[in-house]
């Protein structure tokens, strides 16, 4: 169910291009021409947002699951 939404959207798509281009057939070449820029767009994007580096991760320590130091011997636990 999660794949129906972008399969519809990509063959409606076709769909209302191929009409398009039945009816008139220089609509079709700029289609193709938007989609061949969003294509180099799309792409350029994920090619320079590949090229950062993530920042350096923080160590926030790990809890520990034993008596706190210095707990045994004071007054506050008498």
């Amino acid at each position: 169910m999660c794949c129906a939404g972008p399969l519809m959207a990509v063959l409606g798509g076709l769909g209302v291009a191929s009409a398009i281009g039945a009816l008139w057939m220089p609509a079709l070449a700029v289609l193709i021409v938007a989609a061949g820029l969003a294509a180099l767009v799309v792409r350029h994007r994920r090619r320079t947002t590949s090229c950062h580096r993530a920042p350096a991760p923080v160590d926030l320590g790990m809890p520990t699951a034993g008596p706190r130091p210095g707990a045994e011997g004071s007054d506050a636990t008498r």
